[in-house]
């Protein structure tokens, strides 16, 4: 439920104006010629649950098929999350990284953690609370220049409003947090994997009911994941030469699906399986943009596509304007097992995916650990592939940005 009170003018002395939010303002789309991606858009208010909508259900799997097979990302609308609660997402990270420094110093991420993940190394790219802007040092001497926020087990209510700390900002805004997070998990995921379910020829649920199911303070068994405000501050054309307009390095995510809030600095990039050529993502007013990561990717024995993503500086029309926009990344119980035996899939036998496989066992707790601790490093790496655990990932890459893509 948005608490609308805060964008009120006339607040009244109940509501500390301190915890107010101001509406946040898009930059104009780009009116530069640069080249986008042809995305499909996988429109999720024509799924319909039952016997009476299983050929709409078969319908949007095959939509849904080819977009993960050719660059495993997607855009998804008809999601049943109102534009004024995505803005207003956008707004809450506003009022985040207005806080003060003083106050981030105290919540910086990985500080804080419960309990149960104090020999976890979620540092400060995965632990909760604060990545302070530079952190990571880029190339010739220049550092990033993109702060977040994370918020971890608002899957888990106990958890998430009892046992993590937060700025009183963040605390003021928890429900709202919560509410749009847990939705996300609890409905859009679950319709999506209804329909992986329906691609991969096993009975509609299975994911869900073995690998993504949240079962109350059970951190170990449940799926869930990460949720993350981003800021992209202005950079200087020194920045931009030095670091070929690298706003965030290329990667492929550790996790099974990312859902980002499409914002409309044209800035995203995808590098074409095919023919190796970046192009950038196009914004679609009220769509979340989806992509697969590597914990599907194993899943599927490589069928869907975890493709190489980055972010560079925007076009000259848009260089004076921020990129703010929210994440969530979704991942599977830490025991799912990531090979693709492991789900018993018809189709990826038929096409040889499981026979092709190879690798030895692995969960995604032990994938997640292992490639997140490779981005807490501060100083990085600029191979485009790094094998971990026997298994090939895309991560650290940073390569030229032709001319005509670096605002000058």
């Amino acid at each position: 439920m948005l608490n609308d009170k805060c964008l009120d003018p006339n607040t009244t002395a109940r509501v500390d104006k301190e915890h107010c939010v101001r509406l946040f303002t898009e930059a104009p789309e780009t009116k530069e010629d640069i080249p986008f991606m042809d995305l499909e858009a996988i429109d999720l208010s024509r799924f319909v649950y039952g016997s009476e909508g299983l050929a709409e259900r078969q319908n949007l799997a095959k939509q849904l098929e080819g977009a993960l097979t050719a660059h495993g990302f997607f855009k998804l609308v008809g999601h049943g999350v109102a534009k004024e609660e995505l803005d207003r997402m956008k707004s809450i990270g506003q009022g985040i990284f207005e806080l003060d420094e003083s106050i981030k110093k105290k919540f910086l991420a990985g500080e804080h953690n419960i309990p149960e993940e104090k020999d976890k190394e979620l540092g400060i790219i995965r632990g909760s609370g604060f990545k302070p802007k530079g952190y990571w040092e880029y190339l010739n001497g220049k550092h990033d220049v993109v702060e977040f926020f994370n918020v971890r087990h608002f899957n888990h209510d106990d958890y998430f409003f009892n046992k993590i700390k937060y700025p009183e900002f963040v605390k003021y805004h928890l429900n709202e947090i919560s509410s749009y997070f847990k939705y996300l998990h609890f409905q859009v995921l679950r319709k999506l994997l209804n329909l992986i379910d329906i691609i991969l020829e096993i009975p509609e649920g299975y994911l869900w009911e073995n690998h993504f199911k949240v079962y109350e303070n059970d951190l170990i068994r449940s799926g869930g994941g990460v949720g993350r405000f981003l800021m992209y501050h202005e950079s200087d054309k020194d920045y931009k030469e030095k670091t070929h307009g690298t706003w965030m390095r290329g990667h492929s995510d550790a996790t099974a699906l990312t859902f980002i809030i499409s914002q409309p600095i044209a800035s995203l990039q995808i590098r074409d399986h095919n023919t190796g050529e970046w192009k950038y993502v196009s914004h679609t007013n009220d769509s979340l943009v989806v992509n697969i990561g590597d914990a599907f990717k194993f899943l599927s024995g490589s069928y869907f596509k975890s493709s190489l993503h980055r972010v560079v500086t925007p076009p000259d029309d848009q260089a004076k304007y921020k990129r703010n926009t929210v994440i969530y990344f979704c991942n599977p119980s830490l025991t799912t097992v990531l090979d693709p035996w492991a789900i018993d899939s018809p189709k990826l036998k038929r096409l040889g995916y499981v026979e092709a496989f190879e690798g030895e066992r692995l969960t995604f707790g032990q994938w997640d650990e292992a490639k997140g601790s490779f981005f807490n490093k501060k100083h990085i790496r600029t191979s485009k592939e790094v094998n971990i655990l026997g298994r090939s990932t895309l991560m650290s890459y940073i390569e030229e940005v032709p001319k005509e893509m670096v605002n000058t």
